[in-house]
């Protein structure tokens, strides 16, 4: 039964807190985001001198905390994550690396998704992939969290994905197949199956929450067979497996004996040399004023 109207008292289904994710190939694309956008807060050349404390909300295996950490060591840096495999090893990297002003918290176990912290924290929130993470229903007030967290003056970083096109016909069947089992689940901002759609509602809801000097950038991440060029990336086939295969077969879209073909073809498909695979990233930023600027309620959308 589709999740987008559980029955009350029932759990909500949320993709983010039932993947097993492959740590390696997670870290090197968190890396790999991390050159390609020039930085963890290019949007301000990476300048954190007058910060004192910010938050990653979906933070992965840690390396934007992290990197953040390493090259401003004034700040206190705090990752939150549903996973509880990821903050672990979040941890381990961060213990490894001798970072002690970077920590991570796990976040879990609420019916809707809010920040556990009071107002006025932070002067960066910086987010990523929330679609996993949100229902479709769930965005404005998290947008609100995120304002109430913020202290005046701060800012707002958001970063989600889109679909790109490849050149394997199995990817995109898997892909078509994910994005109807992730609709059917209540996190849909796409009209059609075919696009995740979150990144393109980044800009409204920012302005609808009250944040000022919204700026928009848009990033191209390639994947092919092999490391053909420094800016590709190999595809990870057991990345996509283990995201995907839970909630396509929670939803009933594909039998197990479906997917292991469609796993198969992929495998053929990625290994042969004219393989690539492109996919879209967008980052929206924005500022709080003041607080004799301006207020959520005060702001309109043209």
């Amino acid at each position: 039964m589709s999740m987008d109207n559980p029955l009350p008292g029932q759990a909500v289904y949320r993709l983010m807190e039932h993947i097993q994710v492959d740590l390696p190939s997670l870290i090197e694309q968190e890396h790999a985001q991390l050159a390609l956008m020039g930085g963890p807060f290019p949007e301000k050349k990476n300048e954190f001198c007058s910060f004192t404390r910010v938050l990653d909300v979906a933070c992965g295996t840690g390396s934007w905390a992290m990197e953040v950490a390493r090259t401003n060591p004034h700040l206190e840096v705090i990752g939150i994550s549903a996973l509880p495999a990821l903050i672990a090893h979040a941890g381990e990297r961060a213990s490894a690396a001798g970072l002690k002003n970077v920590s991570f918290l796990l976040v879990v176990g609420d019916e809707k998704p809010h920040l556990p912290f009071a107002d006025a924290e932070f002067d960066l929130v910086n987010t990523q992939y929330l679609h996993s993470c949100l229902r479709t229903g769930e965005w404005q007030d998290f947008m609100r969290d995120c304002w109430r967290i913020t202290r005046p003056g701060g800012y707002l970083r958001m970063t989600e994905p889109e679909r790109g096109p490849s050149t394997s016909l199995a990817f995109e069947r898997l892909i078509d197949l994910y994005l109807q089992a992730h609709h059917k689940a209540g996190q849909r901002f796409s009209p059609d199956d075919r696009h995740i759609g979150a990144a393109n509602q980044l800009i409204y809801l920012c302005q609808e929450a009250g944040w000022t000097e919204i700026a928009r950038r848009a990033y191209l991440m390639e994947y092919s067979s092999q490391k053909v060029a420094q800016e590709t990336l190999p595809l990870y086939l057991p990345y996509y497996q283990q995201t995907f295969r839970p909630l396509i077969m929670k939803e009933g879209l594909a039998s197990e004996e479906e997917l292991t073909t469609l796993l198969q073809q992929i495998d053929e498909e990625i290994k042969r040399e004219e393989f690539t695979m492109h996919r879209f990233l967008i980052t929206v930023s924005g500022h709080k004023p003041p607080e004799s600027e301006a207020t959520p309620e005060s702001q309109t959308i043209e």
